[in-house]
Order: structure tokens, then sequence, then C-alpha cells
């Protein structure tokens, strides 16, 4: 297991963008979500599978650089996969907010 994830906080902002993909994906297919990501965005409306497979390539393309240079320079994989998760909660709860006040 350290193998594949050197840094607890690697496992930690891999698993927030797993269960951020499930649950973005199942929302929107259900009409219940719209991506406020715009990048995201052009993917999820063409279809969930298309958005599942690019945002799951880019979780696989951070992990296995993140991975990579762990060999290198661990303490950095692990802040820098700590501030990730962080941002990552702090973004997708803004975004959440946001939309939640324009069906209001």
């Amino acid at each position: 297991m350290q193998s594949l994830f050197p840094t607890r906080s690697l496992m930690v902002f891999l698993l927030i963008g797993v269960v951020d993909l499930i649950v973005t994906a199942v929302l929107h297919a259900k009409g219940l979500i719209v991506e406020l990501n715009p990048l995201m965005r052009v993917f999820i409306e063409r279809s969930e599978w298309l958005f599942c497979l690019v945002k799951g390539a880019t979780l696989v393309g951070a992990w296995l650089a993140m991975r990579w240079y762990a060999k290198k320079d661990i303490r950095f994989v692990n802040r820098l996969s700590w501030v990730g998760a962080v941002a990552y909660l702090a973004i997708w709860t803004a975004w959440f907010i946001h939309g939640s006040m324009q069906t209001v």
C-alpha cells in the first residue's frame, strides 16, 4: 500500500476526488445539479460517462505524478496533497453554496 500511496494525504486527496466524481455524475444524471466548473461542464453536458472518464484521468494523472515525485521529495508531496485536499473541499463548498443560492 505504501508504494501506491506514499502518504496518507495523497490517499485523502484522491478519495475526495473520487467521491466528488461519483456524487457529481449521479446527481447530474438525476437532474439535481449543474456542473459549475466551466472546464468540466463541457464534458458532463455531453455525457456523465465522458465526465467520469476525463475527471478520472485527471485524478490518475495527479496520482501518478505525485507518486513518482514522492520518491524524490515525500515531504513536498505530503504538503501538496493536504493543500490540494483543503483547496478541493473549499472550492467544492463555495460552488455548492453558490449553486444553492441560485436555485432559491
